[in-house]
């Protein structure tokens, strides 16, 4: 199931997915590159799946500040 993340920073899509006894999230940037997990209840998955976006987010506007 694909879903817009909310908030979305930097727009990117997160991706959520039983797995099993897990959950596996994906989110794409969009630049097309993707960073993926795996979490224990949707929940978890979604604080997975946030953290990994303000990051991403981050190292963004780290790069473009040429430190």
């Amino acid at each position: 199931m694909d879903e817009p993340f909310s908030p979305t920073p930097g727009g990117c899509q997160l991706s959520l997915t039983a797995a099993g006894e897990v959950w596996s999230w994906r989110l794409t940037t969009p630049d097309g590159d993707c960073v993926r997990g795996l979490a224990p209840d949707r929940a978890t998955a979604r604080k997975s799946a946030a953290f990994a976006a303000f990051a991403i987010g981050a190292l963004d506007r780290t790069r473009e500040r040429r430190f």
